[in-house]
């Protein structure tokens, strides 16, 4: 259980923050008591001080005065003796290396001096400090002073337990504030996985969670449009296939041994369209086909001369030349769609195109029925069809206007219907961003 634990995001960083925590802390330990490490105060500084207060005085004063100042180094508290020649204590401990190393610090490289251990055994010992000064060696005796138990000391263990307590619980805060947002969305996983109809997920936590969340939203969002457009489309297709299979059914088993090739042949065309127009909407919303520099202006110029070379009233108004970033066969058949949708209700068609500072506006005029009002954005919907006032068409399943929809968002612009005066119908679309 305890190593299942540190599977995890949340365990994993309690591990690290718990260990270098505790490295932390012996790290300082290990400073604090390594032999030769930095001395404690007040030891040996308070000794330096002294000693090195009365170096000063005895350089300043002339040799035959020396003497006199043995009252002053008792005032300091040390014991001094000049002679011309002293016999060095033959022993060394810390304390005489941690106070040999303050003095040399304190009086220069260019004054020797040496500090030894004598009588290391006895409970009183003392601490011998030799400085030459001239043609006599300066002697101090000083009491051996052990390590200061402020080292040892409760305060100090109190607060670097406490630092690494606090440490510890806002890194525990830190790694649950982080750790609950990803549980919250390995849940929301899971659940879409059973269910694909579910709220969408909290965004919550730090940034990357967040974009994490937002993606998910937006990819489960997409996911369940696509699932229920092809639900209804399967639906469609199937109600509006089952009647002409019907006819050519009846036609087949009846005991007429004339058949109408032209009925079947009508049926079968029929077929035909409504399995090509599923398959276009399926395949309006692949990103396959890489962008790239359409000339718009002559696209739109070149749609209008071949509709109106096969009969069609239909002519062309905006610039011959204009470029647009896109996916080439995805905008003509956009365009190919408005046309004909157009066509099969109106008998004049307008394909009108402005360029304007940041935006490509592209209009398809008509002078149909038009829409009823509360109709106009029902019909952008996939297989939704209109009443007979402005007909259907044979083997629509009203997927068009949908598939001009898809493709006019997926280049992060804007499609729309509204009716015209005094009647007639305007497809809008609005290009704009980094196409341009």
């Amino acid at each position: 259980m305890i190593l299942r634990h540190f599977t995890t995001i949340r365990g994993q960083i309690l591990a690290i923050v718990t260990g270098s925590s505790v490295v932390t802390f012996l790290i300082f330990l290990a400073l604090l008591f390594l032999p030769g490490g930095p001395p404690s105060p007040p030891w040996p500084w308070q000794t330096t001080y002294r000693v090195t207060s009365l170096v000063q005085m005895l350089r300043a004063t002339p040799p035959e005065d020396r003497q006199n100042l043995q009252g002053a180094a008792q005032a300091l508290g040390l014991k001094m003796t000049l002679q011309p020649s002293i016999t060095p204590c033959p022993d060394s401990n810390l304390n005489s290396r941690e106070l040999q190393k303050a003095l040399r610090d304190e009086l220069g490289p260019q004054q020797p001096v040496s500090a030894q251990a004598c009588n290391p055994d006895a409970d009183q010992a003392n601490i011998q400090i030799l400085v030459p000064l001239g043609e006599q060696t300066l002697e101090v005796r000083t009491m051996r002073i052990e390590r200061e138990p402020p080292r040892f000391s409760f305060p100090f263990f109190g607060a670097l337990l406490f630092l690494c307590v606090g440490v510890a619980a806002l890194s525990a805060w830190a790694a649950l504030r982080v750790v609950r947002p990803l549980r919250r969305l390995s849940d929301q996983a899971e659940a879409f996985g059973r269910d694909i109809v579910v709220a969408p997920l909290v965004e919550e936590g730090p940034l990357e969670i967040r974009r994490a969340a937002h993606a998910f939203n937006l990819m489960q969002k997409r996911i369940t449009a696509s699932i229920e457009g092809r639900t209804r489309m399967l639906a469609a297709v199937s109600h509006d296939l089952r009647t002409p299979l019907t006819r050519m059914r009846l036609q087949l088993e009846t005991d007429r041994k004339e058949i109408s090739r032209e009925k079947l042949i009508r049926d079968i065309s029929l077929l035909q369209t409504m399995v090509s127009s599923a398959l276009a909407y399926l395949s309006s919303s692949s990103h396959a086909e890489k962008k790239e520099r359409l000339d718009l202006g002559a696209l739109l110029s070149t749609l209008c001369d071949d509709y109106e070379d096969a009969g069609a009233h239909i002519h062309y108004e905006g610039p011959l030349q204009f470029t647009f970033r896109c996916r080439p066969d995805a905008i003509q058949r956009v365009m190919c769609n408005l046309i004909d949708n157009a066509l099969g209700f109106a008998t004049q068609v307008t394909v009108r195109a402005v360029v304007s500072e940041g935006a490509i506006t592209v209009e398809v005029l008509d002078n149909g029925p038009g829409i009823a009002p509360e109709r106009l954005k029902d019909v952008i919907e996939p297989f939704f069809r209109l009443d007979p006032s402005r007909g259907d068409r044979p083997g629509s399943v009203g997927l068009g206007l949908s598939i001009v929809n898809d493709i006019v968002q997926a280049h992060n612009g804007t499609f729309s219907l509204s009716n015209r005066e005094p009647h007639g119908l305007v497809a809008r679309i609005v290009f704009g961003g980094d196409g341009l």
